[in-house]
């Protein structure tokens, strides 16, 4: 009788010792598919969507190396359905995470880079203007583009703002004459022997007269 009840008692311990053992398996298994989904979510579907948009533009080349990144991300996240079997997560979330990271680089700095002579004469432009809320609107549409992540909404409004830039500067007829004129009024460096005839034309012309202040030196 006490044998019997013993033997029970080991089969029950192990029984116990085994659903332990198979509900840290599951644990183990959660914790691995949350790692892998977030990482997923997080940051792989967002770097395909925004790719996406960027070679639809064209507005960029990414280099090779994220070009390789991105397909090898892809090629692993896709073995991981098919096999339904999370191997390795905190790889997989290091290697996308860095993707992101990279990617966006790149694209912060070359879109910074081909805007920032637009950006520079609109921002000179804008101090003199009388069309200062919209100019201030195309800068804030072109910084919101230089972000990362893109989308279809935010591309569309930067085409809309970079076509405006265009027919505002060249309806101004802003050189490079003017654009230096006009810099030195801002850093307090414009002198009268600054203003050319060409120079005082354009302000009469574009009505600017009141908005501009020559210093007098110290």
């Amino acid at each position: 009788m006490l044998q019997e009840k013993l033997n029970e008692c080991r089969v029950l311990i192990l029984e116990v010792s085994q659903n332990k053992q198979i509900d840290q398996e599951n644990q183990n298994t959660v914790r691995r598919n949350n790692t892998f989904f977030d990482a997923y979510n997080k940051y792989l579907v967002s770097t395909i969507k925004s790719y996406a948009v960027c070679k639809k533009y064209n507005h960029v080349e990414f280099s090779d190396t994220v070009l390789g990144d991105i397909q090898k991300c892809i090629d692993y996240s896709k073995k991981t359905f098919e096999q339904k079997t999370v191997i390795n997560p905190v790889k997989y979330h290091d290697s996308v995470k860095k993707l992101s990271e990279r990617i966006e680089s790149e694209w912060v700095e070359q879109t910074n880079n081909y805007l920032s002579d637009v950006r520079e004469e609109l921002g000179i432009l804008r101090l003199v203007s009388n069309d200062k809320q919209e100019i201030q609107k195309i800068l804030m549409c072109m910084n919101n583009f230089s972000k990362w992540p893109v989308n279809e909404e935010i591309t569309a409004q930067y085409e809309i703002a970079k076509e405006r830039a265009e027919e505002i500067l060249s309806k101004m007829e802003f050189d490079n004459e003017i654009a230096g004129f006009l810099k030195k009024v801002k850093d307090k460096e414009a002198t009268l022997l600054d203003l050319s005839d060409s120079i005082i034309a354009w302000i009469r012309r574009e009505g600017l007269s009141g908005n501009i202040l020559l210093s007098i030196k110290k």
